[in-house]
């Protein structure tokens, strides 16, 4: 049996504490300290910060779709036309080329569509009633940057009675130039779809045929040619919005 002796009771009991004197130390040494009080007060800002931040983020999230607005789109509209005449003969066809661009517009503005009006008349005045001659028009799909695809455009279309000739292609996205409502923020976000550049600028190329329809007379004279006028109109828009109250 092994037996302890005061002196060695005393130092096994001291050796117990011994092991926290350090931490005990630590924390009653005021140099020790101090950094230590300067730590935690700078995690514990920093720890409120992220929490109230994250409040505030949370709480505008809840303000975005609480406050939207309904805001009212509407268009003011330019327009530009650019007139050619061409003379063909029958059975002959001709692309007439029209460069279009935002130099006649004011600032601000995008092109919307593009029109585009065929005239011409029976030039033969010999006795009695000459027919009307056939024109057909077309716009042929290119790189001119339009929506080719939009369902209301008209490409093509003809005409045996002297009838102007329209045809219609959308150059800016959605456009119509009708007023519509939307919800947003604000004014900016309202507009954002109609900020877009570059639709409408470029070569558009028309294309126009003639058919001669001969008298049924036998002693009229009969034409064997046309004079066709081109009108391209350049709808340009700036959209405007106003909030609804």
């Amino acid at each position: 049996m092994q037996h302890w002796g005061w002196g060695e009771h005393m130092s096994k009991q001291e050796s117990v504490p011994n092991d926290l004197n350090p931490m005990l130390l630590f924390f009653s040494d005021e140099e020790s300290r101090v950094p230590l009080v300067i730590f935690a007060v700078a995690m514990l800002l920093v720890t409120s910060r992220v929490f109230y931040s994250l409040n505030i983020k949370d709480s505008d999230v809840h303000d975005e779709v609480r406050f939207l607005d309904e805001w009212s789109i509407t268009f003011t509209e330019e327009t530009e036309t650019s007139s050619e005449t061409i003379l063909l003969g029958d059975g002959a066809e001709e692309d007439v080329e029209f460069t279009i661009d935002l130099t006649s517009f004011s600032d601000g503005y995008h092109i919307g569509m593009v029109q585009v009006k065929i005239l011409y008349t029976e030039t033969n005045q010999a006795i009695g009633d000459d027919p009307c001659d056939s024109v057909q028009a077309s716009l042929a799909q290119s790189s001119y940057p339009a929506q080719w695809d939009y369902e209301n455009n008209t490409l093509n279309d003809g005409s045996a009675s002297c009838e102007e000739i329209n045809l219609l292609l959308q150059t800016y996205p959605g456009y119509t130039g009708e007023t519509y409502s939307r919800m947003a923020h604000n004014e900016v976000i309202a507009l954002d779809e109609w900020y877009e550049e570059g639709f409408g600028v470029g070569v558009l190329d028309v294309n126009v045929r003639l058919d001669v329809q001969q008298s049924q007379i036998p002693t009229q004279d009969n034409d064997n040619d046309e004079t066709i006028q081109i009108d391209v109109t350049v709808v340009a828009f700036k959209a405007n919005a106003e909030k609804q109250v």
